[in-house]
């Protein structure tokens, strides 16, 4: 089949669509679907889209905004990925192949970036943590306490004395808690990642209210109830700390 477009020939680009046949595996594979199944198949499609945009622009400003939104996007669903393991939806050695592949795609568009000034053009970057993790955000506590919060409120499902849209609500709430920390530190100007943290903090906000909602007449002991209560307090103040550093950045 003839290449039509500059973009096609991309590594990354293929990287790209690479991912987008492992995310269908993974959805089709899952028990169930939760919140985090519609951002995988969002993120996934917006990797592509934002790349192939980035490889037909001109502008060097224009060019990092859409390699920007493509390395959120990336970040977004390897943390889809956390959240299905965390839920244990997923396990662990299921979910990596995906997380590397997505690792490489970030490395690449990091490296895309440094180049911007140029015409897109593909390089590696040396993308490992300093906990020898493979994203940046997996190292931060108030990522992993996010997922945390996640597993606490899979634990507590069947406890929750309240609708099914309210559980629903509560699902979509703390999944958009990781998943906007992911993007929001894949984000190249602070202003942009600031935006991202600020949404994952209104997320914190609305699943503490949502959480007192559902365990309001739990006959479950008040410790486990306590146990989301106090993960929510702690992201929120981290999350606080966490926008006004990134809105300092240049």
């Amino acid at each position: 089949m003839a290449q039509l477009f500059g973009h096609e020939k991309l590594q990354v680009y293929q990287k790209g669509m690479a991912f987008a046949e492992i995310r269908k595996g993974v959805l089709q594979g899952l028990p169930r679907r939760v919140a985090a199944c519609e951002h995988l198949d969002r993120g996934a499609e917006s990797i592509v889209v934002n790349i192939a945009h980035a490889s037909s622009l001109w502008s060097p400003k224009e060019r990092m905004a859409y390699l920007g939104h493509a390395n959120g996007s990336a970040l977004e669903c390897a943390a889809c990925l956390d959240v299905f393991v965390a839920k244990e939806l997923l396990a662990v050695d299921a979910a990596y192949p995906g997380k590397s592949l997505l690792a490489e795609i970030v490395s690449m568009l990091i490296s895309m970036r440094k180049t911007t000034a140029d015409r897109v053009c593909e390089g590696h970057a040396t993308y490992r943590t300093k906990k020898g993790r493979l994203f940046s955000h997996e190292d931060l506590e108030v990522y992993q306490a996010s997922l945390q919060l996640s597993a606490w409120v899979e634990s507590m499902a069947a406890e929750f004395s309240c609708s099914a849209d309210l559980s629903s609500k509560l699902d979509k709430s703390t999944t958009s808690i990781p998943l906007n920390i992911a993007e929001g530190t894949g984000r190249f100007t602070g202003n942009d990642k600031a935006k991202f943290f600020e949404i994952a903090y209104k997320a914190t906000v609305q699943s503490a209210a949502l959480v007192d909602l559902a365990t309001a007449s739990t006959s479950s002991a008040p410790s486990r109830a306590e146990e989301g209560r106090k993960l929510l307090r702690q992201i929120a103040a981290m999350l606080t700390s966490l926008s006004k550093v990134a809105s300092r950045e240049t």
